[in-house]
């Protein structure tokens, strides 16, 4: 029979392994263990501390954007919305508004894609206002006018080159456009003036508030439009990200657009498919240091000019159209503002300072180097401009101010007291404190500080206030003459600035219809889902754009590239495909 040994008992067991090695292993075992959780502790600090940065980073970029809600994390690469508008000017902001609007108690949502930090574009600029025909507020005051007179001037500006339907309907809508800023976003368009061209008062802008702050009417507009958007949560805006490529519906023989690709401020590409695109991107007035810009492509004569337009303004929506086979119009007409300041600090400067229209038609005078009156200063924009090049190119008839030429024509603008209370003191002010306007007291102290000729100087302003007290026409062909250009008494003051023609505004852009349909090039048939509006449009200014009809073009268009984006994205998602 086998044999079996016995079960081992507790003490052979222990007797087996010797205690000190036990306890060296069971120290080893400890030791790793802390070495590890020191290790995991701190691993988990260093990832803490890079995770709170990349926090404070993401909320100091919010605080410097200025606007609610304009940071958006990276979209994905194939995402989708029902409409994309391109640019935060005002003409983006009215479609995005509206687009909304036409689409409530739908999913349908709005992405605006912004390539600067904040919304606003050459909009938040605008400081001279908009125009309205036969508004509440003309009636009001006791202004006569008509759409009819409206239409009338805007096409004489445009020296027979502007697209009438496209006239018609800006005029005729203009009344309802100052309303609909007024009464849904409560602003207060109450100062009316009668500017350049125009053969009524007609163009609103803000009044200074009570504590005598400016408003400036750009800025008022976009910035309240702006805040009613971010309150939507169907609306959606990607700041610091600029739209490279629409991209094509290449499966049906249309060729329509079907959306963007654009590229975030960390490089990446992005894809974003839309059942409409809506270009707003304004004009390229700003372009004009780029060798290969629009301005030196289209009008090489003007790209060397000084610009009232952000570096921003380098016609990314034309260049995106001419990409597709959009059709352009009007490329060669470029509006020269005739009054961009002079700052004594930099008179060289290539970026200048708009003078706002609604200087001259609040009565503010241009005269030349020896004090003298060379234009109507309530002509066009490109007539004034075109009198300040032949009157005030000389060295002899230029103005200037002491050691700072502005290397180029320029001229004095000039206001009397009664002159600066019209247009504003809160906005005269700005202007004084960027040390862009002066103050003189007296006509003798006003000629002292231009270093003119008193004698020429007190002749030019007594001959003006002449023919206005006669009621009769200047041999500059004025006939509307606002304020007085002499003082009551010697005591009051003068306010007086240097300005030069600065590239402000390019009438030329992609050329659209009535509905706001982006036209083919050749058979120019509406490119299905590509919509435009504002600036980035050609074809309804003509040769020259009359003032005031910026913001105006921009809340009609705007709008009606809205509605119409609003209808294709509508018929999308009834069909089931989005």
């Amino acid at each position: 029979q086998p044999t079996y040994d016995a079960p081992p008992t507790a003490q052979t067991l222990r007797n087996a392994v010797p205690r000190r090695g036990l306890n060296r292993r069971i120290v080893r075992m400890i030791k790793a263990l802390f070495v590890f959780a020191l290790v995991v502790g701190l691993l988990s600090l260093i990832y803490n501390f890079f995770a709170l940065k990349e926090q404070m980073q993401g909320i100091k970029q919010i605080l410097n954007t200025g606007n609610k809600g304009v940071i958006q994390t990276a979209m994905e690469d194939t995402a989708q919305a029902s409409i994309v508008v391109v640019g935060g000017g005002l003409a983006g902001l009215a479609a995005a508004i509206e687009a909304l609007q036409q689409t409530q108690g739908t999913k349908a949502d709005v992405v605006m894609v912004e390539k600067e930090p904040r919304t606003g574009g050459n909009s938040a600029k605008a400081s001279s206002g908009i125009n309205g025909a036969w508004t509440d507020t003309q009636k009001v005051q006791g202004i006569t006018d008509s759409t009819e007179a409206f239409e009338n001037d805007t096409l004489r500006s445009g020296r027979g080159l502007s697209n009438g339907t496209l006239v018609k309907r800006l005029t005729q809508e203009s009344a309802q456009s100052v309303a609909w800023l007024q009464s849904h976003f409560s602003l207060d368009l109450d100062i009316i003036a009668q500017l350049g061209g125009h053969s009524a008062a007609r163009t609103h802008r803000r009044p200074d508030t009570a504590d005598g702050r400016p408003q400036p009417v750009g800025w008022g507009i976009v910035s309240t439009l702006a805040a009613r958007l971010s309150d939507q949560p169907r609306f959606r805006l990607v700041s610091e990200a600029q739209v490279v490529e629409l991209i094509k519906d290449t499966r049906t023989s249309t060729s329509g657009v079907e959306g963007v690709v654009y590229k975030t401020i960390d490089g990446k590409l992005h894809r974003l498919r839309a059942s409409a695109v809506v270009l707003a991107t304004g004009g390229f007035a700003g372009d004009g240091g780029a060798a290969n810009g629009l301005l030196h492509k289209f009008t090489p004569q003007l790209a060397s000019l000084p610009s009232t337009n952000g570096k921003f303004a380098t016609g990314d929506g034309v260049k995106l159209g001419m990409a597709i086979g959009a059709d352009l119009v009007g490329m060669e007409h470029v509006q020269v503002h005739p009054t961009g300041f002079v700052s004594p600090a930099d008179p060289t400067a290539p970026t200048k300072f708009l003078a706002a229209e609604a200087l001259r038609g609040a009565g503010g005078l241009l005269l030349n180097g020896k004090g003298e009156r060379f234009v109507n200063e309530l002509d066009t924009r490109d007539n004034v401009t075109d009198a300040i090049n032949a009157a005030c190119s000389s060295t002899s008839t230029r103005a200037g101010y002491p050691d700072a030429d502005a290397n180029g024509p320029a001229a004095f603008l000039v206001l009397s007291q009664a002159a600066a209370d019209a247009f504003g003191h809160g906005a005269l002010g700005f202007y004084e404190k960027m040390r862009l306007i002066n103050r003189a007291t007296g006509i003798s102290g006003l000629a002292a500080a231009m270093r003119v000729p008193l004698a020429t100087l007190s002749k030019t302003l007594f001959s003006h206030d002449d023919v206005r007290s006669s009621g009769s026409v200047d041999e500059f062909g004025k006939k509307t003459f606002p304020q007085p250009a002499l003082n009551a008494d010697q005591t009051s003051l003068y306010f007086w600035a240097v300005v030069t023609p600065s590239i402000h505004y390019t009438m030329g852009g992609l050329r659209f219809d009535e509905k706001a349909r982006v036209l083919q090039a050749g058979n120019q048939s509406p490119i299905p889902g590509l919509f435009a509006a504002g600036e980035v449009t050609g074809g309804l200014h003509g040769a020259n754009r009359l003032a005031g009809n910026s913001l105006l073009e921009c809340v009609v268009f705007g709008r009606e590239a809205g509605r119409q984006a609003a209808l294709t994205a509508l018929k999308t998602i009834n069909e089931g495909k989005l």
